[in-house]
């Protein structure tokens, strides 16, 4: 690194200075290049990361991140994710197509090492004006999404971009979890939060509910149900919450068969445009392939040529067509599918042990995080692909968010 060798102090400081402000608009804009580019957000959590690297080789503070970050791999949650992680690599050994486990390895552990290196970095600079910045990305990121749904994507049309609706619904899951870090920021730092802060929730419900979204309308509702709970009754709302995973990853492989009991067809008819039906039949199909390894898997990321691989063949005739769908909309399920009871088991361990380090923070950033814990759980259960880069950025980001709200944070009455 160059920069470490300029002779003056000053001029160093300027120097870093500058790619300090470079990695908090850039983490800043995220919103905005969501709402531009649906799939961007990596982009701007991995820029970020850079930004701070330099920013700190720079200041010549380099050893004392690595001990940092030394520290932040061995603890208990640290070494979790370290043992999800080799698992998940290790998986790509017996995966049927090694190339596609090892690329979505990188979609999804690139923004994850991205946002390890910004939470041991970038939080304490993050300042006021830069929450405000985020504020005003936010707004015209949920402008220009509604502007382009209401007028039928007609820009987007005339450019010759990719022009289906859907395609918004990852900004707006993208603002979903922005909302609850810029929430805790209102109510703890600036006058008159409260109002504000359900002004903000206003604007998002609008967003969500012009978007085509389902899984953002449920992930709002339970938000909105959480933050309350989790104010008033706060153990009650982490034992449920504890509960609520450990019952995601023990009725998954399950699921298909379940759901396919208790759903009638006239519920079917009622919630038909949530396309439940095929869920319902995706379900049972990849419950069917974790039969078929169900403790090590398929491996990693191989879902979206699962209807190509030898476990296909064995899955029943009427339900292998579902596999071409490419995951199974469900992360709990996918996991279980990919790295079997052993990765599900360390997904357990590495939600218990986040779980355990929210209960440690302050009261306002607590209900926030426990409000994005219950928010993003549904997302993930019903929505995307579990290893999809965005997502990981996307919910990377809020966390370093909630993390630079917490050192704002002031005693709050509502």
């Amino acid at each position: 690194m160059a920069f470490v060798d300029i002779p003056m102090t000053s001029t160093r400081l300027r120097v870093a200075e500058g790619f300090w402000r470079a990695a908090m608009v850039s983490l800043a804009i995220i919103p905005l290049g969501m709402s531009i580019a649906h799939r961007s957000s990596p982009l701007y959590v991995v820029l970020s990361a850079v930004f701070c690297l330099v920013a700190t080789c720079v200041e010549g503070r380099i050893r004392p991140f690595l001990r940092d970050l030394a520290g932040a791999l061995t603890s208990p949650l640290g070494l979790a994710v370290l043992a999800f992680f080799g698992w998940s690599l290790a998986s790509a050994g017996w995966s049927e197509f090694k190339s596609v486990s090892l690329f979505s390895l990188g979609e999804l552990w690139l923004p994850i090492a991205a946002i390890l290196v910004l939470a041991l970095t970038l939080p304490k600079h993050l300042t006021q004006q830069m929450f405000w910045l985020l504020t005003g990305t936010f707004l015209v990121a949920g402008i220009v999404i509604m502007a382009e749904l209401a007028t039928g994507l007609i820009l987007r049309r005339a450019i010759g971009v990719r022009s289906d609706p859907f395609i918004f619904n990852r900004p707006v899951l993208t603002l979903l979890m922005l909302a609850l870090p810029l929430t805790a920021w209102l109510l703890g730092n600036v006058r008159r939060g409260v109002i504000w802060g359900l002004a903000l929730l206003l604007f998002l419900s609008a967003v969500v509910i012009r978007s085509e979204s389902d899984a953002a309308v449920l992930g709002l509702a339970i938000i909105c149900l959480t933050f309350p709970m989790a104010w008033f009754l706060p153990r009650v709302t982490f034992g449920l919450t504890a509960f609520a995973v450990l019952m995601a990853f023990c009725v998954s492989p399950l699921i298909g068969p379940i759901t396919a009991q208790l759903i009638t067809p006239a519920m079917h008819e009622k919630i038909a445009s949530s396309h439940s039906r095929e869920r319902v039949e995706l379900w049972q199909s990849f419950g069917f392939v974790v039969r078929q390894k169900p403790i090590l898997g398929s491996g990693f990321g191989i879902s979206p040529r699962m209807a190509e691989t030898t476990i296909a063949q064995k899955v029943p005739v009427e339900h292998q067509r579902m596999l071409n769908i490419g995951h199974p909309h469900n992360a709990a399920l996918q996991i279980w599918v990919e790295l079997g009871a052993i990765g599900a088991a360390i997904a357990v361990l590495v939600a218990f042990l986040t779980l355990r380090m929210v209960w440690q923070l302050p009261h306002l950033t607590r209900c926030a995080s426990m409000a994005l814990i219950a928010g993003a759980g549904p997302v993930a259960l019903v929505g995307h692909g579990a290893w999809q880069g965005w997502w990981a950025a996307s919910l990377g980001a809020a966390i370093i968010w909630m993390q630079a709200a917490s050192r704002f944070q002031t005693e709050t009455k509502l």
